[in-house]
């Protein structure tokens, strides 16, 4: 199906979703839609990376401001299975950007290391399957099955005691550098000196109270890394679906992420952080999103955002 097509159906399918899901007034993501807390920080580059990587933003050792949205995919509940996103927005970058804003370089990953569906075809059944509250029939159809997308749907979903403990992947791949034919996934490692061990106030907002014990102990940490493809064929760009081998390419850590103690769980902070807005075409031209699930993205999450902020006015 032509991209324009796919854009103007995904569009509607996500509008008619999450203004159909609002509660109180507040229009949710489709995607990462419970918010479990906003936290400013650190995004330290090293000096020390290998020449091939140093591209974009880690041209140079650099620290840049750093925003860290944390969130649940799909459940309000923290303490159910799922899986956890993760945006990071960096400002004070330098450079003309590809889409939004100049000065800012945005970020968006996973706590699992492939997308459930492998093409943005596949995202815009399980679009119109969700809008008809038929989800299940999406994976099981008998006539259109989905059963790899059904089987990384039920591995990804996990319960998590903290936010700060767990690993997230871009999933898709990006440029890195304009010119250099590298391309690449990144990943974000958890590095804390300190890691939850039980359930904060066990419950529906655990998370953000794990989160917040935390960093009344230790500051967060995190590893930021980037994994080159090697072979286009068993690490594709057209199939979000596929996890590319760390055996084959490891990841290799470029960036520190420190955020230290701060308030971040107030209703003003909360409401603030489920305004934000996240694109992976917030980028400089060196780190350019690839593969068509990428191209479609950018102006289905502009239009997502413009819905939510509309109707949050």
């Amino acid at each position: 199906m032509p991209i324009d097509d796919l854009i103007t159906e995904m569009n509607q399918g996500i509008a008619a979703v999450i203004t159909n899901e609002a509660e109180d007034g507040v229009v949710p993501r489709f995607n990462q839609a419970k918010t479990i807390g906003c936290l400013r920080g650190e995004f330290r580059v090293h000096d020390d990376i290998p020449p091939e990587l140093k591209h974009g933003i880690f041209s140079e050792a650099k620290t840049y401001p750093a925003m860290l949205r944390f969130a649940n995919a799909t459940s309000r509940d923290d303490a159910e299975k799922d899986v956890r996103g993760l945006s990071i927005r960096l400002s004070d970058v330098e450079g003309p950007v590809l889409w939004g804003e100049p000065g800012f370089q945005d970020f968006i990953l996973n706590s699992y290391p492939a997308l459930f569906v492998a093409t943005p075809e596949d995202f815009l059944g399980f679009i119109l399957a969700r809008q008809a509250n038929q989800r299940l029939w999406f994976f099981l159809n008998p006539f259109n099955p989905h059963l790899k997308a059904l089987w990384i749907a039920f591995k990804s979903r996990q319960n998590h005691l903290c936010p700060f403990d767990v690993r997230f992947w871009s999933t898709t791949p990006y440029k890195l550098g304009e010119n250099s034919g590298q391309v690449v996934k990144y990943s974000v490692l958890p590095c804390s000196d300190y890691q939850t061990l039980q359930a904060e106030k066990p419950g529906r907002n655990q998370l953000r109270a794990a989160m917040k014990a935390h960093l009344q102990r230790y500051p967060a940490k995190f590893h930021f890394a980037v994994q080159t493809q090697t072979d286009p064929h068993s690490m594709p760009i057209e199939d979000a679906s596929v996890i590319w081998d760390e055996a084959v390419s490891p990841f290799r850590i470029v960036a520190t992420i420190t955020l230290e103690n701060q308030d971040f769980d107030d209703p003003e902070a909360l409401a603030e952080c489920e305004a934000s807005s996240f694109n992976p075409w917030q980028c400089l031209a060196a780190h350019e999103p690839l593969g068509r699930m990428n191209q479609v993205r950018r102006l289905v999450y502009a239009h997502a955002a413009a819905v939510r902020n509309r109707n949050q006015e």
